[in-house]
């Protein structure tokens, strides 16, 4: 039975050949860039960031079929969904909202943030294309990720203080927050 609570570790090169088998067009975002640019962190997700065309939320949608996905329950989020809510989800029909959750999947977690991390139209076009695991994926500039860390910091972002400080200096990129 799928379990909204396990946490299993991430299979990244099985999960990345997943994303690439079902022709999801997605750009990376999360951890898992600041890895890609050398940040001492172990990501315990894979951040996907889709574009948000009806085909490909459809090939998301049988993504997380075929991987069995569950959105994962943590008691106390607000606006959260409750255990039950995530036992009866379902890909179903294949909307922004009703795919945008952390999930736990038979790879390990898979987070899809459509808009939260930065929208695909807006990651896509700084993106770099890198080969991880054999497969070539979109990773989205460094600072886009760096520059979205919530102003109070969480615990995990407290623990990587210093892998992020070691990225921005390493790609000497400024603290400040880009003039709109």
């Amino acid at each position: 039975m799928r379990d909204p609570f396990a946490r299993p570790p991430l299979r990244l090169p099985a999960i990345l050949r997943a994303l690439a088998d079902h022709g999801v067009d997605w750009v990376l975002s999360g951890s898992t860039v600041l890895a890609v640019y050398g940040a001492e962190v172990e990501p315990n997700d894979l951040d996907v960031v889709p574009s948000l065309e009806p085909v490909n939320l459809r090939r998301v949608a049988d993504l997380l079929a075929d991987l069995d996905a569950i959105p994962a329950c943590f008691p106390g989020w607000v606006d959260g969904l409750s255990a039950r809510e995530c036992r009866e989800w379902t890909p179903e029909p294949p909307t922004v909202r009703g795919l945008d959750h952390l999930f736990v999947t038979r790879l390990g977690l898979l987070d899809i943030p459509p808009e939260l991390t930065g929208t695909y139209a807006q990651l896509r076009p700084g993106a770099t294309r890198f080969e991880l695991a054999g497969v070539p994926v979109w990773v989205c500039d460094p600072e886009e990720v760096l520059r979205r860390l919530p102003a109070e910091p969480r615990p995990k972002d407290q623990r990587r203080a210093a892998a992020y400080a070691a990225v921005r200096e390493r790609l000497d990129i400024d603290r400040r927050p880009p003039v709109s």
